[in-house]
């Protein structure tokens, strides 16, 4: 059954502009706001919450004029995002990033059966190894990929 409009757009849309206008109100009340030549650290916050927040306008605009698909749930690919940052919580702080990344991966990958042992572990070993290039060595974000006095 088609229904008259795309409910899955104009609820996604209207979720993006509920959180891109409390991210702007939140940088507007939480940080100084400068001016345009002198901005300050809540300048950029802002505008991202406003561009996100009318972005999802646009999107549950669009959905409103364009007949969609009811929603289905799939409960076990949620279950599984939710575990696999629940694992990468837990993992980081003592064992490092890399081993959270791997972790995070394997658990996330789950959820979209069939399990691909080859494939997940490639995927597992490049982003561990982009997180540490960009995050450690490009940004000089401190952490360390690997843990093991904890």
């Amino acid at each position: 059954m088609i229904r008259r409009f795309d409910i899955g757009d104009v609820v996604g849309g209207l979720l993006l502009v509920a959180f891109g206008l409390w991210f702007a109100s939140y940088a507007l009340e939480h940080y100084a706001y400068g001016t345009t030549r002198r901005m300050g650290p809540g300048y950029f916050p802002t505008w991202l919450g406003f561009l996100v927040a009318g972005l999802g306008g646009v999107i549950a605009l669009f959905g409103l004029f364009r007949g969609g698909d009811p929603i289905f749930v799939r409960f076990r690919p949620l279950l599984a995002v939710i575990a696999a940052t629940a694992v990468f919580a837990l993992v980081v702080e003592r064992f490092g990033v890399v081993p959270a990344v791997v972790g995070l991966v394997f658990v996330a990958a789950l959820g979209d059966p069939p399990f691909r042992l080859l494939r997940t572990s490639l995927l597992a070993l490049v982003l561990a190894a982009l997180a540490v290039v960009l995050f450690a060595w490009g940004l000089g974000v401190p952490f360390q990929p690997f843990r093991w006095n904890s």
